[in-house]
């Protein structure tokens, strides 16, 4: 910020910090972008049986958290919207 304000043209070096972060922002929204596509992409067809079964048990591991996580999520949502206790007097 101190280099804009030390500038002779503060209006050109403000135009010059956008437009440079306007490409920062480009680039990083294209890497997430192939990140993504990266991330859930399907897995590649198995070639051997050994492959298989390592996909199966791999695919099976990750449904089981997914379900422990969603069910610990809803209790949670449970204890805080349940009934109402009581206070005692």
């Amino acid at each position: 910020m101190n280099s804009i304000l030390n500038s002779p043209d503060i209006l050109v070096a403000l135009q010059q910090r956008k437009l440079a972060t306007e490409q920062k922002l480009k680039t990083s929204r294209t890497r997430i972008q192939e990140m993504g596509k990266q991330l859930w992409s399907p897995m590649p067809k198995a070639t051997s049986r050994a492959e298989r079964v390592s996909q199966l048990v791999s695919n099976g591991v990750m449904i089981y958290n997914g379900v422990r996580i969603f069910a610990s999520i809803i209790s949670s949502v449970r204890s805080l919207f349940g009934p109402k206790r009581r206070r005692r007097r």
